[in-house]
């Protein structure tokens, strides 16, 4: 993990296990004195500071949960996130019968999930149908794809550039901030997408 501003993190998550030792400790020191010293068993004052302190614990651990565990910004986001999108050119692969520039396997019977294989950049590039889609219509964005900033005139542009075969890698990273270093995904990833650009569907290998 990149540290810098993720000590912030770091730091929020120590002060809450320190925070939980004093409140043990305390609470310990405060029910011995009411019971020692006081004789009494119960009182209203030593209660409710109980009820207090573990309340503001609670507080404080929901809160750095939210944003560390469950925090999903919007991609469009820019005091957040920042996104760039690469172009390449997908790699033609020969089969015995034709060639093909995508592999889509369905490993699940039960979830309609595949895996796509491609070769682009001189790599071997294997990502699920979660972060991935097959474009293979005349419009390069497809349905799936709308969810991501892409934009249509890059695509447009890039089917020229690489005869509708290339794959458009969306990646949003979170920015090096104070804001992101509390939440501790300061410099990570946040979102990657691939946009598998194909001339036709007949390039498309599946496999069940």
């Amino acid at each position: 993990m990149t540290l810098g501003w993720n000590i912030l993190g770091i730091l929020a998550w120590l002060i809450l296990v320190l925070y939980l030792i004093f409140i043990v400790q305390n609470i310990r020191k405060r029910h011995l004195i009411m019971i020692v010293k006081d004789r009494k068993r119960f009182e209203w004052k030593t209660t409710l500071l109980d009820i207090l302190e573990v309340l503001l614990l609670l507080c404080g651990a929901i809160y750095m949960f939210s944003i560390t565990l469950f925090y999903n910004p919007n991609l469009e986001n820019k005091q957040v996130l920042s996104s760039k999108i690469e172009y390449q050119p997908l790699i033609l692969t020969a089969g015995n019968k034709r060639s093909y520039y995508v592999t889509a396997k369905s490993d699940n019977k039960k979830t309609p999930i595949q895996t796509y294989t491609f070769y682009s950049n001189g790599n071997r590039v294997t990502v699920t149908s979660n972060y991935a889609t097959i474009s293979d219509g005349k419009n390069p964005m497809s349905v799936q794809a709308g969810a991501i900033p892409y934009s249509s005139k890059q695509l447009v542009q890039a089917d020229a550039r690489y005869q509708n075969a290339y794959v458009a890698t969306y990646t949003a990273t979170y920015k090096k901030n104070w804001q992101n270093g509390l939440r501790m995904h300061a410099g990570k990833t946040a979102a990657k997408y691939y946009l598998i650009r194909v001339p036709d569907r007949t390039f498309v290998r599946e496999l069940k």
